[in-house]
């Protein structure tokens, strides 16, 4: 790994664990064993550092999403979904989105976006997998699939924030409850006719 690619990789650990106002440069340089330069060389300023974390963190979404769609269950793509918050909860991290999400308004306009973006397309792509699972009767939900997208990815998001207090078995009971929420049939609520 490039020096470039460990600075990443730290200040994405560090905004997880930490937030990312929590960290300076001097943090990542002395956890590294660089000088300070070292790290404004590769980002002149930490906006460019969340800037390039946010899009790293898209291009592994894609990934994701490429590697997922190989998978004909949309049940398993949905345990897929969630499998990559499970791994931030075992490892006391909180999800990118939260992350940013707690520092959205010290960020830069072209940060702002990047970050809108990747929470679009989280959103977009998890609709996706709930609309076709209704209409196939794998899921079943009230409202649009959007808004059940939204509210699956902020519990998740927000999960990780409880277990982090609560510990990371809260996580697992949240994750659980979602997935049972949309996996199980509904019963009806009509009454037969008694003759």
């Amino acid at each position: 790994m490039n020096t470039r690619d460990e600075i990443l990789r730290l200040g994405e650990e560090l905004m997880r664990t930490q937030g990312f106002n929590a960290f300076s440069y001097y943090h990542l340089a002395d956890a590294l064993k660089l000088r300070p330069a070292a790290v404004h060389y590769h980002f002149p300023s930490k906006d460019a550092l969340a800037l390039s974390i946010i899009s790293r963190s898209r291009e592994t979404f894609h990934i994701f999403a490429e590697n997922a769609a190989r998978e004909p269950d949309l049940q398993k793509r949905l345990h897929q979904f969630v499998q990559i918050f499970s791994e931030n909860a075992a490892a006391g991290k909180i999800c990118l989105m939260g992350a940013a999400g707690a520092d959205f308004y010290t960020f830069g306009d072209k940060t702002r976006a990047e970050i809108q973006l990747l929470v679009r397309e989280i959103i977009v792509w998890l609709a996706a997998l709930l609309r076709d699972g209704k209409a196939s009767g794998v899921f079943t939900f009230d409202g649009t699939p959007r808004t059940r997208a939204m509210l699956i990815a902020t519990n998740m998001a927000a999960s990780l924030h409880i277990a982090r207090i609560l510990g990371k078995q809260e996580f697992q009971r949240i994750a659980d409850q979602l997935v049972k929420d949309i996996c199980t049939p509904k019963k009806s609520n009509s009454r037969r006719k008694e003759k």
